[in-house]
């Protein structure tokens, strides 16, 4: 049987914080998982890349960002991580339980509090392979 080259290529773009190592070590995890090369993969710290695709910097460093590139959709946040999750068949079932979590209103919210809480280190910000953690101030 003769394979279509098109299956080979990427159907999403994820925009990811490359300064956030819980982010950049996501992106490895979907890396390895990512088998059938469905997703292509950009970091928002690289303007040229952000002009390209048409997305605003501040949005970009508070929701991750995704292009599905069939119709050029752009999703956001929690709706990202659905893109996502709907191309890896290994957590299709996990959708379901996203897909209520929006729905009840829950998902957005939860993504939100967890993507202002997350650590940034710029390139260049760490020592000797490890990272020392900033204290989070008490809110």
């Amino acid at each position: 049987m003769r394979r279509n080259k098109s299956n080979n290529r990427p159907k999403v773009i994820i925009f990811y914080d490359s300064f956030c190592p819980v982010c950049s070590k996501s992106m490895g995890i979907i890396k390895k998982l990512d088998t059938r090369h469905k997703f292509q993969y950009e970091t928002i710290r690289d303007n040229s890349v952000l002009e390209r695709y048409h997305i605003n910097k501040e949005a970009a460093e508070k929701r991750m960002h995704t292009i599905r590139l069939k119709d050029r959709k752009t999703e956001t946040g929690i709706f990202s991580i659905q893109r996502i999750l709907k191309q890896l068949p290994l957590f299709w079932v996990f959708v379901p339980f996203l897909q209520l979590s929006i729905w009840a209103g829950a998902g957005s919210r939860l993504y939100d509090w967890l993507a202002e809480r997350r650590t940034i280190l710029p390139v260049g910000g760490c020592e000797g392979g490890s990272c020392p953690i900033p204290k989070q101030k008490s809110r």
